[in-house]
């Protein structure tokens, strides 16, 4: 049976652990009672409001870019020294969040919905914006 960290169990809870390794602290939790009261103690103790900044920090996501940021990487607008620091970010660091914004915007699709939906506003709102008579 593999086993984990306290930070690991924690991870799993905000679903910023790896896929492989929740998928095995899953499978661990179902077939181990004690195991899953070792992981409700953690967050019941967590949540009493004793914080390190480490925990601060990993909890509101103050290390994650914004969407736009993710946005400028993908379309190549940004410089060498961000974007070696959002490669980092989700390579090495493994944020599962970060990816999936990252995964969501390199989807060409997401692009045209933006543009169609950009569109249909404008077309909706025609004819109902009148020029000033003053």
């Amino acid at each position: 049976m593999p086993q984990f960290t306290d930070e690991e169990l924690v991870a799993f809870a905000d679903e910023r652990l790896a896929a492989d390794r929740s998928v095995a602290l899953e499978q661990q939790l179902r077939d181990d009672s004690a195991f899953a009261d070792r992981l409700a103690e953690l967050l019941a103790a967590r949540d009493q409001g004793e914080h390190s900044v480490g925990e601060l920090w990993r909890r509101l996501q103050l290390s994650c870019p914004p969407r736009a940021v993710w946005s400028a990487f993908v379309d190549g607008r940004l410089g060498d020294g961000l974007s070696q620091y959002l490669r980092f970010h989700v390579q090495v660091v493994g944020c599962r969040i970060c990816a999936a914004n990252l995964a969501d915007l390199e989807q060409p699709s997401q692009l045209d919905d933006s543009t169609r939906r950009t569109r249909k506003f404008f077309q909706s709102s025609a004819g109902r914006l009148r020029p000033d008579t003053d």
